[in-house]
């Protein structure tokens, strides 16, 4: 009873000092006007005919080349969005961890770090590759969830199994996530920050499952956003929680480090310097 106490005020520690991050840094508004402008951009741009990638479609769809293009542009298009939001998630959690450190940085002087772009690029590629799997794997449950004549017993396994499957995935993409964060943070990548994830997980498990039940929930909610306001609106709220849970896994991080009595090592200047986690910044 004590430790699930201890682990629900770990939660709450968390939460707590996330929202008081902003508090140290200008940056972190930066980043949301410019992503949010970014989005906005390219979200006009799409929806302009005379844009230069719709111009030169074939808007008829009985053309043969209209699919090819129509592919080509979605894809471009997608890509912007990947960029943005791989660029805002990357520098948020730099920006989250500095100012947790009680650190000062200048934001020009992010670019600066090319290390600290490279590697995580390489952990998202395997990370997308995993997803992809995992959800290649699951989708033929959903099939179980069409309700049939006469299949009562066959949709309640199915049910069961979605569930068992939506529960490994809170799981896995939490170690994804934390995997995002060491790979911005600290000299590891790829499947060496994967498994250093996994590792650091050990004991925090329920603190990083509840911290991402609590960004499912926001997802959700960002969802009925969409349906009931406009898309702009909608975007700025989804850059907020997309935010929002850079900044809860970046602290997650820190958590974790101390939980098991290592020193946190954050690039600064091209080089790196240790940061003891014992005693814990109070925010």
């Amino acid at each position: 009873m004590s430790r699930n106490f201890s682990e629900l005020q770990s939660v709450m520690d968390i939460l707590k000092k996330v929202v008081k991050l902003p508090q140290r840094s200008k940056s972190f508004v930066f980043i949301f006007i410019l992503t949010s402008v970014c989005y906005t951009i390219l979200i006009i741009v799409s929806m302009d005919p005379m844009n230069p990638l719709m111009s030169s479609m074939d808007m008829d769809p009985t053309n043969p080349g209209y699919l090819k293009q129509l592919y080509i542009d979605t894809m471009v298009f997608f890509l912007c969005i990947s960029i943005i939001s791989f660029s805002s998630m990357v520098t948020t959690i730099y920006v989250s961890a500095v100012s947790y450190l009680e650190r000062k940085l200048e934001f020009k002087d992010i670019l600066k770090f090319k290390k600290m772009w490279i590697r995580p690029v390489v952990t998202w590629f395997y990370f997308t590759l995993m997803c992809a799997g995992f959800f290649l794997l699951v989708s033929p449950l959903f099939l179980l969830l069409i309700p049939t004549k006469g299949s009562i017993i066959v949709l309640a396994i199915g049910i069961v199994l979605v569930l068992l499957a939506i529960c490994l995935y809170m799981y896995l993409a939490l170690v994804w996530m934390l995997s995002i964060v060491i790979s911005v943070l600290e000299d590891c990548y790829g499947l060496q920050a994967l498994g250093k994830s996994a590792e650091l997980l050990k004991g925090r498990k329920v603190v990083g499952l509840v911290l991402t039940f609590v960004l499912m929930i926001l997802i959700g909610v960002n969802v009925f956003v969409t349906k009931l306001f406009n898309v702009v609106s909608a975007m700025n709220f989804a850059v907020l929680v997309k935010m929002l849970s850079m900044m809860i896994y970046t602290l997650f991080y820190f958590d974790c480090k101390q939980s098991h009595g290592e020193k946190v090592q954050v690039e600064e200047n091209i080089e790196y310097v240790q940061v003891s986690t014992l005693p814990v910044v109070d925010l």
